[in-house]
């Protein structure tokens, strides 16, 4: 579309061949089925302008106008300068500008100017451009602000894509696996390991033999005296070993 409320590019170029030609608005709204108030406004800023409608410069923007004017929003700017005013509260900012400028104004169009002209400050103190959307914001009020002549950083540069990216941090993983050593439990294979092992003496190592012999012994040995059962004692009583008296 040309424009809100606007008539296409191509409806614009007729109605202006046939106002050159002398054709009365009435019947090019009756030829064209276009609204006989639009060919008026058109035929007039034709007449001024030489455009089909106002230049840009000269459109002006819908919604009440701004309670402060430039002059006023740098005062705010200038207040807030002063570290110790931004945590203050938005009332103190209202009772500033009525008390210099005599101008009534709410805490919320306050806090709309606190948070653009913050942005703006802080961007000062860092050196660095403005973002795109508070720049529009600045421009509308003070088209010859110093910091408006930053160039703000285009858009994707210093920037990768996302398999880009991807590989990247595919590859700085790898890197850091191989630069920096495995923590954990050491594995039983590796050289690390064995060394850590303390000797062991060749005298303490027994065979299998060895082992089953010794196993067999200590289950065939009789129980100690303290451990004996009394079938034990009634048993050695009938052979006549160790009768009580």
């Amino acid at each position: 579309m040309a424009g809100s409320g606007k008539q296409p590019p191509e409806v614009q170029a007729r109605i202006r061949e046939l106002l050159e030609a002398g054709f009365d608005p009435t019947t090019i709204h009756r030829k064209l089925k276009v609204g006989r108030s639009s060919i008026y406004r058109m035929k007039r800023c034709l007449q001024q302008y030489g455009s089909a409608y106002l230049p840009v410069e000269l459109n002006k923007k819908n919604g009440r106008p701004k309670t402060l004017n430039a002059e006023q929003e740098l005062e705010v700017r200038e207040w807030l300068r002063d570290s110790k005013n931004r945590t203050r509260y938005l009332d103190d900012l209202v009772w500033l500008i009525h008390d210099r400028f005599n101008v009534v104004c709410s805490t919320t169009t306050m806090s709309k100017l606190k948070r653009k002209w913050l942005l703006v400050i802080e961007a000062e103190e860092a050196g660095q451009p403005l973002d795109e959307e508070t720049r529009k914001l600045v421009a509308e009020t003070h088209p010859l602000l110093s910091i408006l002549q930053q160039q703000p950083p285009l858009s994707g540069t210093m920037t990768m894509s996302e398999p880009q990216r991807d590989e990247a941090h595919e590859f700085a993983v790898q890197q850091d696996h191989v630069s920096k050593p495995k923590r954990g439990f050491l594995d039983d294979d590796s050289p690390a390991y064995r060394q850590a092992e303390p000797p062991i003496d060749s005298r303490l190592l027994l065979s299998s033999p060895q082992i089953r012999g010794m196993v067999s012994d200590f289950q065939c040995a009789p129980p100690p005296p303290q451990q004996l059962t009394d079938a034990h004692l009634e048993h050695q009583f009938q052979c006549g070993v160790g009768a009580p008296e």
